[in-house]
């Protein structure tokens, strides 16, 4: 090995480690933030002793217990074995996540070519890397506004990093003018400039509707495919609040634990705050709430990623029409939200994580 050799070596593992420093700080600064509102109650150094000794036998790092101390504050249950963000992002994901397929499979683009046997929401347009796509051809800005008007209601979302729903619009078009603070639909479009979606709303489920009328209510259910099987780690179901089009953190999404067998959990989640939620904005208690169709929504998730071995993680937000199909709205790869499955869920990693290299 030559002295250049060497020095791109070094630098790399240099650059590494700083990027995994910087990420790992900027996760603890965000659980730090939560618990200036959400960590009154403290570990004791016992707890603090357990924890230590739970994952002293499954990884060799220095292991924080803040991520405990938020979630014994939030469910008030106390658990050694809760998976901290920063060791989930930094670590699981990427082991999982294979780097050679990511960033392009996760395009959301693309979903219909991977996924060509589930029912998703209709795509008017397509752009992909600035070209117009529809209709299986590629099109100009014209038809792209042709096709655009006097649609009805359409979502608008970008296709690459979209995650926690943002940027993501819902908005109608009428004669090029559209209900978003009057812009025209040709502004709109360059305000996504590239790699976006344009899709018709898709009908629910009453049982999903009478959740919140004004969003589309997903399932979550996470998945992990080891060997021929495939499990189902957690499931729960998202919840638009009061007025808004969206189930998702950006727009104050709430969230809860659901079984096998359609069962909510008493207890739901805000997920950005932690705080506890006894029932939707419109008073609807999730006590008692079963939702009949969720076995098929498990089942279908299973299958799905059957078909996607590229990616041994993979969590799933599927809709349910009122003839009870389960539509496939997106995949996540990157940043799968494993903050508000524990909530919901517990430590939905624990039986795993004595097989995945930490």
């Amino acid at each position: 090995m030559n002295i250049l050799s060497i020095v791109i070596y070094f630098s790399r593992r240099l650059y590494l480690r700083s990027s995994r420093i910087a990420n790992n700080n900027r996760w603890k600064k965000k659980i730090k933030e939560k618990l200036k509102t959400k960590g009154s109650i403290k570990l004791t150094s016992s707890q603090k002793r357990e924890i230590k000794k739970y994952y002293s036998t499954i990884y060799n790092g220095k292991v924080s217990t803040l991520w405990h101390q938020y979630f014994l504050n939030c469910t008030g249950v106390f658990g050694v074995d809760y998976l901290p963000e920063d060791l989930f992002y930094g670590k699981i994901e990427p082991n999982l996540i294979r780097k050679e397929y990511f960033p392009a499979l996760s395009d959301k683009n693309l979903l219909d070519v991977l996924f060509p046997n589930v029912k998703k929401p209709e795509t008017l347009v397509k752009n992909i890397n600035g070209f117009y796509y529809a209709n299986g051809r590629i099109i100009d800005k014209t038809e792209v506004l042709k096709i655009c008007d006097n649609t009805g209601s359409m979502i608008i979302k970008p296709t690459l990093d979209s995650g926690g729903g943002k940027n993501v619009r819902l908005f109608e078009n009428r004669g090029g003018i559209t209900d978003q603070d009057n812009l025209t639909m040709d502004q709109l479009l360059a305000d996504y400039k590239m790699d976006f979606i344009i899709q018709e709303v898709m009908e629910q489920h009453p049982m999903m509707s009478a959740l919140n009328e004004s969003s589309l209510n997903t399932f979550r259910v996470m998945t992990y495919l080891s060997g021929k099987n495939v499990m189902v780690l957690s499931s729960l179901v998202r919840i638009g609040r009061k007025g808004a089009f969206t189930d998702n953190s950006t727009q104050g999404g709430v969230s809860c634990g659901i079984t096998s067998d359609g069962k909510f959990k008493e207890v739901g989640y805000h997920l950005n705050t932690g705080d506890r939620i006894l029932e939707t904005d419109g008073g609807l208690k999730f006590k008692g709430l079963v939702l009949p169709f969720t076995g098929k929504v498990l089942n279908k998730a299973k299958e799905l990623h059957m078909s996607a071995p590229y990616f041994r993680l993979i969590s799933w937000d599927l809709s349910v029409t009122p003839s009870e199909e389960v539509a496939l709205i997106e995949y996540n790869l990157r940043g799968q939200d494993i903050s508000f499955h524990q909530l919901d869920n517990g430590p939905v990693f624990a039986p795993l994580l004595q097989d995945i290299k930490l």
